[in-house]
């Protein structure tokens, strides 16, 4: 897009014939962190830095804007005449930070009515983000401006757009006397670069209806694993330790827990334990091999024989137990702890995250006691509250999308990544809102359990419409206002007809054509510019 307008510059016949110590003089300052102008009919008269009206002996200079690609060029240079030489204080603003290009190579070429082309270059700005050039024409009529930039971040290209080179000083007045002054509101590029500062060309976004809500993001149903102790006893964590947000896999060892031995326990009670296990296995064993060879001699009967099978299993199973007991009790009297043989294994239930974890090695727990929290992340629910007049709009809803404080853009729930699970069919008493469940995929988990949420459910169709950033309007006077940037340095104040809200987006049904760079982030800025009332310096290229 392309912008020409006309400035304020020096007087001919004293800045065009200038010596070159006079580059950066001519009675003109470029100092614009005050750069504010005088109200004009409740916005600021922007005249182009010049603060006062044209004389008879005064040529306006010339300004170009363009937003190119990956750039924007706000170029002011003085009127071309033949044989005079105009200077050029080229702007130039990087688009995806908009802020001053301070290194690089800018290149312009002016292509004359003969066909003829003049050249020029900046080898690097005379300070950031300006270029500064000299070019004498030699043939008057209409001609067109190309420019050129190679930065160390990125290059682009620049249709500079139409121009005119006068064949002398009276031409150009006359050429130039008919125009009119602009008007708008002043804020300099140095201001704009020194803040936060953004534009966008306006043109139409995929908007819907839909009904708001308040929601909090939560696990999916069965997709949570809350394990606990399943004994009253010590426990032992795993090696390599447990740490909140790592991966698990179902079946993985968390941490053991060994129980306590019952009340009363002792060395001496133990001791005597295992001795009558172990006595009471080898007297089963011993009974078991003379039966076994009564059997064969078929004296005895195949059921005698299986009863003592099933008793010498026993006593080796209660020997086992006395031992086991045996052993907790001695290394934990030493201190040491308790091995394995005897405790209850911690295992995840699921594939997915811990979130949570209760416990240390060591701890004394009792049984129920919460150690650790899974979670499969990779699918959430949002579990949006729908207050009662706005249910049966979203009976049948497929879509939606929240907002979530600390994130720029809202997620969007759709049939690409998500589904509706229920809507709610009791109303709750005390907040009059049913509960409504959708769930969605979660790439990465960057959703996170338990945020809360501003929740949009889709309602009717989506349309195409003309629409802005919701930064980009704001509150002025009562009145909902928007910039719009007309060129380089010069604002106008728009109160727009506003319509639907969707996913940051504001519907403009009158007040802003397509392709027209709308203002969204420094407004504020540009606002406290014009009740300032405050009047800018004159021109770069002086």
């Amino acid at each position: 897009m392309t912008s020409v307008s006309k400035h304020p510059a020096a007087i001919v016949s004293l800045c065009l014939l200038a010596l070159p110590l006079l580059w950066t003089g001519c009675g003109h300052g470029h100092d614009h962190d005050n750069a504010e102008h005088s109200h004009d009919g409740g916005e600021n008269r922007h005249d182009a830095h010049g603060g006062h009206e044209a004389g008879p002996e005064e040529l306006e200079a010339r300004s170009v804007t363009v937003w190119a690609d990956k750039t924007e060029l706000f170029m002011e240079y003085e009127p071309l005449i033949v044989d005079h030489t105009s200077r050029f204080a080229a702007h130039l603003t990087t688009l995806y930070n908009f802020k001053a290009s301070t290194a690089g190579v800018l290149s312009i070429a002016i292509t004359l009515a003969d066909g003829s082309t003049l050249k020029a270059q900046a080898e690097e700005p005379s300070s950031p983000g300006i270029f500064r050039f000299e070019m004498s024409p030699t043939t008057a009529g209409p001609c067109s401006f190309a420019l050129s930039y190679r930065g160390p971040l990125l290059e682009d290209t620049i249709d500079g757009g139409t121009c005119r080179v006068f064949a002398d000083d009276a031409s150009a007045h006359a050429g130039l006397a008919h125009e009119g002054n602009d008007h708008g509101i002043a804020f300099t590029k140095e201001q704009q670069w020194k803040t936060e500062f953004a534009t966008i060309a306006a043109g139409k976004h995929r908007l819907q209806r839909s009904v708001r809500a308040t929601g909090q993001v939560t696990p999916v149903s069965g997709r949570e694993a809350r394990l606990t102790a399943p004994a009253r006893g010590r426990v032992t964590i795993t090696s390599p330790t447990p740490l909140p947000g790592m991966k698990v896999e179902k079946g993985q060892l968390l941490a053991t827990v060994s129980p306590y031995l019952a009340a009363g326990g002792d060395q001496a009670t133990l001791d005597a334990e295992a001795l009558a296990a172990n006595a009471a296995l080898a007297a089963a064993e011993a009974q078991l091999a003379r039966l076994e060879r009564l059997f064969e001699e078929q004296a005895i009967p195949e059921r005698r024989l299986e009863e003592t099978r099933a008793e010498v299993s026993i006593a080796r199973a209660r020997l086992d137990a006395a031992t086991g007991r045996l052993e907790q009790y001695n290394l934990g009297a030493a201190g040491i702890g308790s091995s394995s043989r005897g405790s209850f294994q911690v295992r995840s239930s699921i594939d997915g995250t811990l979130v949570e974890i209760d416990a240390t090695s060591g701890d004394s727990v009792e049984e129920g006691k919460l150690l650790f929290v899974v979670i499969d992340l990779s699918r959430v629910w949002l579990v949006a509250k729908v207050f009662e007049p706005d249910i049966p709009e979203i009976e049948s809803a497929t879509t939606a999308w929240f907002e979530v404080e600390g994130y720029e853009h809202p997620f969007t729930i759709d049939a690409r990544n998500g589904r509706l699970i229920t809507v709610g069919r009791v109303i709750d008493p005390k907040s009059r809102t049913v509960p409504v469940i959708f769930e969605m995929e979660n790439p990465g988990g960057v959703i996170r359990i338990g945020q809360f949420a501003k929740v949009f459910i889709a309602t009717g169709d989506p349309i195409e419409a003309m629409a802005v950033p919701e930064s980009a309007i704001l509150e002025d006077g009562g009145k909902r206002v928007i910039f719009v940037q007309s060129e380089g340095e010069t604002f106008v104040r728009r109160v727009p007809k506003t319509g639907l809200r969707a996913k940051g987006w504001v519907e403009i049904t009158n007040g802003l054509e397509a392709g027209e760079r709308v203002v969204t982030k420094g407004a504020d800025e540009i606002r406290r510019a014009a009740a300032s009332g405050a009047i800018p310096e004159h021109g770069h290229v002086h």
